[in-house]
């Protein structure tokens, strides 16, 4: 988790938003928190789906300096 720069949260309903910041809260850094985009949709993939996360990470481990 510690290397995601970016992440894209696409909702269906937005009144879960505060439990969502809840639980980025818990697994995410604090300090510096990757960027996030929030998107309110219609629907997802699957009728019973609340909430898609897209994440972008860059992983330093294996960046070379």
């Amino acid at each position: 988790m510690a290397d995601l720069v970016k992440t894209t949260t696409f909702v269906t309903d937005i009144k879960h938003v505060p439990a969502l910041r809840d639980i980025r809260a818990r697994y995410l850094d604090k300090t510096q928190p990757p960027a996030n985009t929030l998107v309110a949709v219609s629907s997802l993939a699957r009728a019973e789906l609340m909430i898609e996360i897209e994440g972008v990470a860059v992983l330093h481990s294996i960046v070379r300096q």
